[in-house]
């Protein structure tokens, strides 16, 4: 979701379970960089973001997934980096495909939700947003 500064930027993410108790999870090649989130990107204007998730999704990993529920809209707002960005976060499952970062991301990485929190530079929503998920209490 880079973007012009100053500006509020609309955006998409999934927590993608694989059937196996698993989540993946995205390690940022992009500002802010080297941190694990949960992978995603911006709704187009006129885009649903329902849409925007499964979009972005397949351009982020190369999977196909299906969503299962919004989990949370979340404001997130950094003004000493300019950022202010409003997300959708989206419980999803994964039909298929097979995980492959673009560029826009140095690594992905099944986990469990329990081992989440043990992870270094892990971005600052990803726990508040398992617990919404009812991944993680």
């Amino acid at each position: 979701m880079a973007g012009e500064q100053n500006t509020v930027r609309v955006g998409a993410a999934a927590i993608i379970e694989n059937g196996e108790g698993k989540i993946l999870l995205a390690k940022r090649n992009v500002f802010p960089k080297g941190i694990w989130v949960f992978p995603g990107g911006g709704v187009d204007y006129g885009e649903p973001s329902e849409k925007a998730v499964v979009r972005e999704i397949k351009e982020e990993t190369g999977l196909t997934i299906e969503t299962t529920r919004l989990v949370k809209v979340h404001e997130m707002i950094i003004p000493e980096n300019n950022i202010h960005r409003i997300i959708f976060f989206y419980r999803a499952k994964m039909i298929s495909g097979n995980p492959s970062p673009s560029s826009d991301i140095e690594e992905l990485k099944w986990i469990y939700p329990k081992e989440v929190p043990g992870l270094d530079n892990l971005g600052n929503t990803v726990t508040s947003i398992l617990k919404e998920a009812g991944l993680l209490s």
